[in-house]
C-alpha cells in the first residue's frame, strides 16, 4: 500500500476513544511533569534546613532540573526521529521516575543535586517528543485542539503540586514521602504506554510501510469498535479521501540538529526559537516572580496571597480557550494575537496604581494570555517540520523555550531593583510584542493543513525577502 494511501486513511479517523486514550496517555506525562517542577519549590526550605545547605546550594538544586531538561529536549528530538517516538517516551518517562523516587533517599547535597538533573533530562525529554508524537495521530481539522488539551494537564500538575506541597511536605520526613509519591504512579504510566503504537507518520518516514499499515489497520479496527459500543449510527469509517497531496521530498535522518536550518526550514526555526522563548520567558517570569513582585510594591501580604491565588487559578481558563478556538481560527494569527494582548496587559499591569482591583484583573487577564499562548505553542512547534525531523526541531524549540524559563526568574530578579515594577512589565511587554512580530513574519500557516500539506507549503513558499515585504503588505 502506497504512503498517501495510509495518510490519507489516517486523516480520515474520526477521533474516538483511541485517540483520545494516546492523548491521555501523553498528558499525564505532562501532569508528572509539572508536579515535580513545581513541588522543588515546596521542599527547598526542608532540604536546606536538613541538610544545613546555604542559598547557593539552594539555588544550584533549583536550577539543576530546568538545565536538565535543556540538555533532555535536545537529546529527545535527535533520538526520537532517529529511532522512534515511543522508545524516547518510555526512557525517558523511566529516568524521570527513578529521579524521583531516588529522591526520598538523599542523604547528601550532591546526591540531590545528581538526582534533580537526571530527573531533569527524563522531564525534558518528555516535554518535547509528548506533542511531535500526539500530533502524528492527529488529522488536520482536530491537530489543534487535541494536541492543546496535552496542556491543560501542566495545570493539573500544578493543582497536585500545590496540595502536595500544603499537605504533604510540612509533616515530619514529609518530603521524602512527596518524593515517592512523585514517582510511583509514573510506574502505572510507564506499563500503560508500553502498549501505545508508534507513530505511523514516523514509521512511514523511515521507509517502514507495513508496519505503519499495520499500526493504522489496528487504529481503524479499534475506532470502528468505540464507536459501535457507543450506539452510533453508522459505525463504519468515512470512505478514504483521493490522495491530492504528494509531500515533497522530506530530509534525510541525521544527527546533525543542523538539518533544521536547511531545506528552506530556516524562517520556521527562526519563528520556533524564538517564539518558545518569549514565551517561557514571560510565563516563568510572570508565574515565578509576581507573589514576592506584589510584596515588593507595598500590597498588604493577605491581599497578595489572595491576588497569587486568583492568578494561578486564572490558568486553566486560558488552556480551556486556546483548546476552544486553535482549530476555529488560524494558529499562527492566534498565537500573533495573544502574544499582542498579552504585551498589551504587560504594558497596563505595569502603570495601574497599586492598590486598585485592576492590578488583580490586569494580573489575571495577562495570566490568561500567557497560558493561551501555552496551548498553542506547544502544537505549533511540533507540526511546523517534516516528520524526519519533526522530534528534531520540537525538541530545540522546546530548548530555546527552556532557556528562556531559566534566564526569566534572574533577570528579572537583578532589573527590579534598577528600573522597578513598571520598567520590568515593560520590558516583559516589549519582548512580548518582538515575538508576535517574528511568527507574523516567520511562522507558517498550519490550521485545517495535514502535516504532509505543512511542510509542502513552506517549501514552495517565497524567499525569505518576498515574504517579509508580503507580510508587511
Amino acid at each position: 500500500m502506497s504512503t498517501g494511501t495510509i495518510l490519507a486513511r489516517l486523516e480520515r479517523l474520526p477521533m474516538s476513544r483511541p485517540q483520545y486514550g494516546i492523548l491521555f496517555a501523553g498528558g499525564l506525562g505532562h501532569l508528572f511533569e509539572a508536579l515535580d517542577i513545581v513541588i522543588i519549590g515546596f521542599m527547598l526550605p526542608h532540604l536546606k534546613a536538613e541538610f544545613g545547605l546555604d542559598n547557593v546550594q539552594i539555588g544550584l538544586i533549583g536550577g539543576a532540573a530546568p538545565v536538565g531538561m535543556i540538555v533532555g529536549a535536545i537529546l529527545a528530538g535527535v533520538v526520537g526521529d532517529r529511532f522512534g517516538r515511543k522508545r524516547v517516551m518510555l526512557y525517558a518517562l523511566l529516568l524521570f521516575c527513578a529521579a524521583s523516587i531516588a529522591l526520598a533517599f538523599a542523604n547528601r547535597f550532591v546526591f540531590i543535586l545528581l538526582v534533580r538533573v537526571i530527573g531533569g533530562l527524563g522531564a525534558g525529554a518528555e516535554a518535547a517528543i509528548v506533542s511531535p508524537y500526539i500530533s502524528e495521530f492527529a488529522t488536520g481539522h482536530n491537530r489543534g485542539r487535541f494536541v492543546s488539551g496535552v496542556t491543560l494537564f501542566f495545570s493539573l500538575g500544578n493543582v497536585a503540586a500545590a496540595v502536595l506541597g500544603s499537605l504533604v511536605v510540612p509533616l515530619d520526613g514529609g518530603w521524602r514521602i512527596a518524593a515517592v509519591i512523585c514517582g510511583l504512579p509514573v510506574l502505572v504510566l510507564l506499563w500503560w504506554r508500553r502498549s501505545l503504537p508508534e507513530s505511523p507518520r514516523w514509521l512511514l518516514s523511515q521507509g517502514r510501510v507495513d508496519e505503519a499499515d499495520a499500526v493504522v489497520t489496528r487504529l481503524e479496527e479499534r475506532v470502528i469498535a468505540a464507536r459501535r459500543g457507543a450506539a452510533r449510527r453508522g459505525a463504519a469509517l468515512p470512505p478514504v479521501p483521493p490522495v491530492n497531496v504528494v509531500a515533497p521530498a522530506t530530509p534525510a535522518v541525521s544527527w546533525s540538529p543542523l538539518q533544521v536550518w536547511r531545506g528552506g526550514l530556516a524562517r520556521v526555526s527562526v519563528a520556533t526559537w524564538l517564539g518558545s522563548f518569549v514565551f517561557l520567558f514571560a510565563f516563568f517570569g510572570f508565574f515565578t516572580w509576581m507573589p514576592s513582585l506584589f510584596l515588593e510594591i507595598g500590597v498588604d501580604p493577605g491581599v497578595a496571597a489572595t491576588y497569587s491565588f486568583f492568578l494561578f487559578v486564572a490558568q486553566p481558563i486560558g488552556y480551556l480557550a486556546a483548546i476552544a478556538v486553535s482549530d476555529r481560527f488560524e494558529r499562527r494569527t492566534l498565537l500573533v494575537t495573544f502574544f499582542g494582548f498579552a504585551a498589551l496587559a504587560s504594558l497596563a499591569l505595569g502603570v495601574v496604581p497599586r492598590d486598585s482591583i485592576a492590578l488583580l484583573l490586569i494580573g489575571m487577564a495577562l495570566s490568561i494570555c500567557i497560558t493561551c499562548i501555552s496551548g498553542i505553542v506547544f502544537p505549533y512547534c511540533s507540526e511546523v517540520y517534516p516528520t524526519a525531523i519533526r522530534a528534531t526541531g520540537a525538541g530545540l524549540a522546546s530548548t530555546a523555550g527552556n532557556a528562556g524559563g531559566l534566564t526569566a526568574p534572574v533577570v528579572i530578579g537583578l532589573a527590579f531593583g534598577s528600573i522597578g515594577f513598571g520598567g520590568v512589565f515593560a520590558v516583559m511587554a516589549a519582548l512580548l510584542a518582538a515575538g508576535a512580530l517574528v511568527i507574523r513574519l516567520f511562522g507558517p500557516r498550519v490550521t485545517g493543513k495535514t502535516l504532509e500539506q505543512v511542510f509542502a507549503d513552506e517549501t514552495t513558499r517565497p524567499t525569505t525577502s518576498s515574504a517579509l515585504e508580503g507580510s508587511a503588505s
